[in-house]
């Protein structure tokens, strides 16, 4: 059967301009554009590395910003800029920016662990007993977070360097 044997049979086409059906349409074709690249993503992409995972092995260069207790009742944030090496078995070689000396302190032994998205680490220098926990977002070498739970509200803003980009100071 020729188009014009089946169009004289079926008549012509006529489109459909309702709302429901341009809803339809426009909801199908959103649908089928998206649906190949999330099953390619499913299917092919690699699993993204766990915080912990991301950290081990790297650099934590980052700001903190921490309370401490002020005269009359008040607080005040105190700033720790600090580098820190972050090694896979939970320890880290920490260094922290003295204003004072304007310098880095020398390289000192830490720990920091890892529990979904919350870094606990120990932060020489920032008041306290020295252990924040903060809970931290991750996008490509970029740093955040913020403290978590009912302890100690602390502010992190930094980024991860590859490796060890801590010289020791002798």
């Amino acid at each position: 059967m020729t188009n014009d044997a089946l169009t004289s049979r079926l008549g012509r086409a006529r489109p459909v301009h309702d709302g429901a059906s341009s809803a339809l349409a426009l909801l199908t074709a959103a649908v089928l554009a998206v649906a190949p690249a999330s099953v390619a993503r499913a299917a092919g992409a690699a699993p993204t590395p766990s915080l912990g995972d991301r950290l081990a092995g790297n650099t934590l260069s980052a700001v903190a910003f921490v309370p401490h207790e002020a005269p009359r009742g008040g607080g005040e944030l105190t700033r720790v800029v600090f580098q820190s090496f972050m090694r896979a078995d939970g320890s880290a070689l920490y260094r922290r920016w003295d204003p004072a000396r304007d310098a880095y302190t020398a390289p000192a032994e830490t720990h920091w662990n890892v529990a979904g998205d919350t870094l606990c680490m120990d932060v020489p220098g920032s008041g306290g007993d020295g252990r924040l926990c903060m809970e931290v977002h991750v996008w490509g070498p970029r740093i955040a977070g913020n403290g978590t739970g009912t302890g100690r509200f602390a502010m992190l803003d930094g980024n991860i360097e590859p490796g060890n980009t801590i010289v020791a100071q002798r």
